[in-house]
Parts: structure tokens; C-alpha cells; sequence
């Protein structure tokens, strides 16, 4: 989570507060987990941190981790 919020220039509080309201029913501890595989997995596919940009990484993993709770 450090390298992550490095990367994105966000807080650690900043981070867990999105999934956290977006996790709906799932546990926080999980919600997190698989967030940050979505995140290097979606940085390793983009072949890279630079082509994207840190911030298309962090919302696709974002999408494709926790999908937004309605």
C-alpha cells in the first residue's frame, strides 16, 4: 500500500476511504487485499507505471476490484 499511495500521491487514509465506500457488504480487510492485486495487475498490463499513468491505474483497478456499491 505504501508503493501505491507513493505512486498516486495519495494518503493511506485517502486510499482505504475509497474502498471503503465502495465495498458494500464485503469485508474492508479483503476489499483491500484484492485491490492491491488488481492495482499491479492492471500496472503490469498497462506494461508499465509511465504509458497510463498512475491515476488511469488506480481507478481501473479501482473499477475492477470494487465495483461501485448502488
Amino acid at each position: 500500500m505504501k508503493e501505491i499511495c507513493e505512486r498516486e500521491g495519495l494518503t493511506l487514509n485517502d486510499i482505504c476511504t475509497q474502498i471503503d465506500q465502495r465495498r458494500g457488504e464485503a469485508n474492508l480487510t479483503a476489499s483491500i487485499r484484492v485491490f492491491i492485486v488488481s492495482y499491479f495487475r492492471n500496472a503490469i498490463g498497462s506494461r508499465g507505471f509511465s504509458e497510463d499513468g498512475p491515476s488511469s491505474i488506480l481507478r481501473k483497478a479501482m473499477d475492477d476490484a470494487i465495483p461501485p456499491f448502488d
